[in-house]
């Protein structure tokens, strides 16, 4: 009784909104949460105003947009609650149109989400997804170990379309000018990147951990609501390593324009600084860097260091000032949440970064006191360029290291260059 009594209970979406409108710079806002399934709801829409949070549209399981994205991605041969990125990036190497007819049968958003369930099982198993009636439709699946054919690019170019279909639909039923989106499908960085050229949206905020890792941030703004109106909220929460702590031999001292130099001649660095993320992101504190202007760099990345599927981009960090120069978009990206257009004069010289369809998930990067943002400047001053290869500091599928001890191993297994740890740096 007396837990009862003391605790309080977050709905799920609700945990989801509230971080995002909580870590938001809006005062009146639409907040969506978009996932695979929370209690009985896989989305939800609600309107912030004057502090009180309006609800406009549900979705009740099994009809969930992101089950269904998650069910693709098995029969695509990747794994659930995991792989979907992939299927996001292999999706820019499709034809969506040829598949249309097919997912149209699947899912239908006009009248409220509906999914076919005639070819899905996820509300009947927790091992299987999809029956044989969808490999009738499209096909054998793919399994894990098998190549990707044009047959599976498409499939993924189908299945992100109409996924961007609906998300669309349902913000301009509801239209609005700023918007916080969260939930696990907020991490669909390319859908996200056009919400402002297909909905009236004009201002988008994603927080940094938007799948369920951030509920637990959520709950506690939610349970305050009424009492504080924002936090702010550092993306470093992790653990951090002083020198003191580290027994890592004898680097020598950081020299930022030694560094730089590395980097402009086509060396690849390890840099681990101070509390690593919060979130899937690698923003600077535990990543890979390189120079994204040099031809097969992100050849010799994927296949020599991260040692993961050569279809997958590569995203640019870039310094705020110079953001609307190179990318089309003005947007504060922080968390790289949103893909956006590189601007065509620059996508040859940026090939590193530049996706296939000649988009990048950009991150921008705002604070002058950082080590990043000295660390891009100086390499402008070389390159002409404000701009930097990131990727997560790991290879593939391992999580991104979090100890000095874990980035020395990673940097003695793989093609890394130099390694930069806090304040010293190390050399091959």
């Amino acid at each position: 009784k007396m837990l009862c009594k003391n605790t309080f209970f977050s709905e799920h979406h609700m945990s989801h909104l509230m971080y995002a409108y909580g870590t938001s710079p809006f005062v009146e806002a639409t907040l969506m949460s978009v996932d695979g399934v929370g209690e009985e709801e896989t989305l939800r829409i609600v309107e912030m105003t004057d502090g009180l949070a309006v609800p406009k549209l549900t979705v009740k399981y099994p009809h969930s947009l992101g089950l269904f994205y998650s069910a693709i991605t098995a029969y695509l041969g990747f794994k659930p609650n995991e792989g979907e990125y992939k299927v996001m990036g292999l999706a820019s190497y499709g034809h969506p149109g040829i598949y249309k007819g097919q997912f149209r049968k699947l899912l239908n958003y006009k009248k409220g989400l509906h999914i076919n369930m005639d070819y899905f099982t996820w509300n009947k198993s927790n091992k299987i997804m999809f029956n044989h009636k969808l490999i009738k439709l499209l096909g054998d699946n793919r399994l894990p170990e098998e190549p990707i054919t044009d047959r599976h690019k498409n499939i993924a170019a189908s299945l992100q379309w109409i996924y961007e279909q609906a998300l669309f639909h349902y913000l301009k039923q509801f239209p609005g000018e700023n918007l916080c989106l969260s939930g696990g499908c907020a991490y669909n960085g390319t859908a996200n990147g056009k919400i402002k050229e297909n909905t009236p949206y004009k201002n988008i905020w994603i927080p940094v951990a938007p799948s369920d890792a951030g509920s637990c941030i959520g709950a506690c703004i939610n349970y305050l609501r009424g009492l504080t109106s924002k936090i702010d909220l550092d993306p470093f929460l992790g653990p951090s390593y002083d020198d003191f702590e580290m027994n890592c031999g004898n680097g020598q001292s950081l020299d930022m324009d030694f560094v730089a130099k590395a980097l402009n001649e086509g060396k690849v660095v390890g840099w681990f600084e101070g509390r690593i993320e919060f979130g899937a992101r690698a923003l600077g504190h535990r990543s890979i860097l390189a120079n994204p202007t040099l031809p097969g760099m992100q050849d010799r990345i994927n296949a020599l260091i991260k040692k993961r599927e050569m279809f997958r981009p590569f995203a640019p960090m870039v310094i705020k000032e110079y953001q609307s120069m190179f990318f089309e978009s003005n947007d504060f990206v922080p968390y790289m949440n949103q893909v956006v257009k590189v601007k065509e004069e620059y996508r040859e010289k940026l090939k590193a970064v530049t996706h296939v369809d000649g988009t990048a998930r950009i991150q921008t990067v705002y604070s002058q006191n950082s080590k990043m943002y000295e660390l891009l400047w100086r390499f402008k001053q070389l390159s002409g360029y404000p701009i930097l290869l990131n990727t997560s500091f790991n290879i593939k599928d391992r999580t991104m290291v979090l100890t000095p001890e874990q980035a020395l191993k990673t940097f003695w297994d793989t093609d890394i260059d130099i390694l930069v740890i806090n304040n010293k740096m190390y050399t091959k």
